[in-house]
């Protein structure tokens, strides 16, 4: 978040899932160095970007050299999948082996449930397989462009592709390489989210959208979705073998937030990806809304928020400071947060709304409030309605600015200032619910700081402006705040806390307000 001209929002991570601009449809790092916290894994140190030529043809041996684990079709009936996974002449064992060929034997298998039922066509297997790539491996693993094979190093660079010539996928199976990483991080269902996603590319290249070359955001957003639809479908417990949890669904929104584009490139140049924000909103559409909302996204895509950076920055490479004096986070937007809430609740008739001031504190035993304070000491903020004070937990915030970046302070901030409005309305809400419409709340207050289309300047009354990376950095704090179970009720899941935001960002106050009960 920024002021006049001071930027806010660096990337506090990164890996890009990228699309190559021929024919490979790849996930790959970035050029941005990794947080070493939660909610995003400690990656290898990134290459300085993606090659500058991409194969465009494939060849190559297709059945395994070695057998993978079994999957389970059936209780009682074993499948091994050796027309699909090609381990190689070496593999190493890994952790996450069984998860994979469960969830690529599941993804294959649901696929020809859904494709004929969206597409009106019969359904093709993936027929070039799915190969392993480790620096042990002596067999070769099919080129994708003028080269005959893929080399481990070329692999490392992009984690995992998609080769429509040859209709095959690789994955970096290597222990020094990204997914090998994020799994031991977080998990086996990231590979799950990620190889979901590169086989939705597939199905693109069967149902003729590959070839009708639409934007490369475009094809990103409908294989989020695509691997969203089957994340839900594994996490109801219809996946063969597999029952992912609310930690798993965690981890997928980790694995889309780790492999977003870096900031301050257009989303539409050839490769771009978008941002968490966006990435998050179309893999949540696919959870929520099935396959039959991702095919639509090819005509009618899901909107797309700024990700390059506007005449008003000065600094694209820092935040601004953590403070709260002039021209510092927590003062100014303490200083728009006042300024927004008194003209929403003026334009609608409520009540007036009364400024609030920030107090910070390193011991909630040192917090004088005569009332109950409002909020919760998971996200940081607590609001005093008798003295009209937000109370900052210092520490907490100072720990979310230097992982993610001062937009989760100013995140925190906004969701104090959401409960005061609440109380200003007269919310009977509790618990989840009420936590999840002052996500809501905190969204809409920040699209009215998201710069004009047009000249790219400031329009909140206070200057105060967000950047590339700022929506971002809220989803990354709504993701650790977030209740662990989705049955526990209190906060929201990070799945709901990020929708609620999102919904709030895409929509305004007034559609917030359609939440509270008659």
């Amino acid at each position: 978040m920024s002021r006049a001209t001071r930027r806010c929002g660096a990337l506090a991570l990164l890996l890009l899932v990228g699309c190559a601009v021929d024919q490979r449809v790849t996930t790959q790092r970035a050029d941005r160095s990794a947080v070493t916290t939660d909610p995003a894994a400690t990656p290898p140190t990134p290459p300085t970007g993606p090659p500058q030529t991409d194969p465009t043809e494939s060849t190559g041996p297709g059945g395994p050299t070695s057998d993978p684990p079994a999957t389970t079709d059936e209780p009682g009936n074993t499948v091994v999948p050796n027309d699909l996974l090609n381990f190689g002449d070496d593999k190493p064992p890994r952790d996450y082996d069984e998860f994979l060929a469960l969830a690529l034997a599941d993804v294959e298998r649901w696929w020809s449930e859904q494709y004929p039922v969206l597409y009106g066509e019969p359904f093709e297997p993936l027929q070039g397989g799915i190969y392993a790539g480790y620096p042990e491996r002596t067999d070769p693993i099919p080129g994708c462009g003028p080269d005959a094979e893929t080399t481990y190093d070329e692999l490392q660079l992009f984690a995992a592709f998609y080769c429509p010539e040859g209709d095959f996928m690789a994955y970096d199976d290597g222990e020094s390489g990204v997914l090998f990483s994020l799994t031991s991080e977080f998990g086996p269902s990231i590979l799950g989210v990620v190889l979901a996603h590169e086989y939705g590319h597939a199905i693109q290249a069967r149902a003729g959208v590959l070839a009708a070359e639409p934007a490369t955001i475009i094809t990103e957003q409908q294989a989020d979705c695509f691997s969203g639809a089957w994340v839900a479908r594994a996490a109801s417990g219809e996946a063969v073998g597999l029952e992912l949890t609310d930690e798993d669904i965690r981890s997928g929104l980790i694995s889309i937030i780790t492999v977003r584009d870096p900031i301050g490139i257009d989303q539409f140049d050839p490769g771009g990806h978008g941002s968490a924000f966006d990435r998050v909103g179309a893999f949540q559409a696919g959870f929520t809304d099935g396959p039959e909302r991702c095919v639509g996204l090819i005509d009618e895509p899901l909107p797309l928020m700024p990700n390059e950076f506007t005449p008003s920055s000065t600094d694209t490479d820092g935040n601004a400071d953590f403070g709260y004096g002039d021209g510092e986070v927590v003062n100014f937007t303490s200083n728009d947060l006042n300024e927004f809430w008194s003209s929403a609740l003026a334009d609608s008739g409520d009540e007036p709304f009364t400024a609030l001031e920030v107090v910070p504190f390193d011991d909630p035993g040192s917090i004088d409030c005569d009332d109950e304070l409002v909020g919760n000491e998971e996200v940081g903020a607590l609001f005093c309605p008798s003295t009209r004070v937000v109370h900052l937990d210092e520490p907490l915030a100072l720990s979310r600015y230097e992982d993610f970046g001062d937009f989760a302070v100013s995140y925190m901030l906004g969701s104090a200032w959401s409960e005061a409005a609440q109380t200003t309305l007269g919310s009977p809400l509790d618990a989840e619910d009420r936590a999840l419409l002052s996500d809501c709340f905190t969204g809409a207050w920040a699209l009215t700081l998201i710069p004009d289309e047009t000249t790219g300047l400031p329009i909140s009354a206070t200057g105060a402006f967000i950047e590339p990376g700022d929506l971002d950095e809220a989803i990354q704090t709504a993701l650790v705040v977030g209740d662990s179970s989705s049955s526990e009720d209190v906060l929201g899941s990070p799945f709901e806390k990020i929708a609620s935001f999102r919904a709030g960002v895409l929509g305004s106050v007034d559609a917030c307000r359609e939440l509270l009960p008659d």
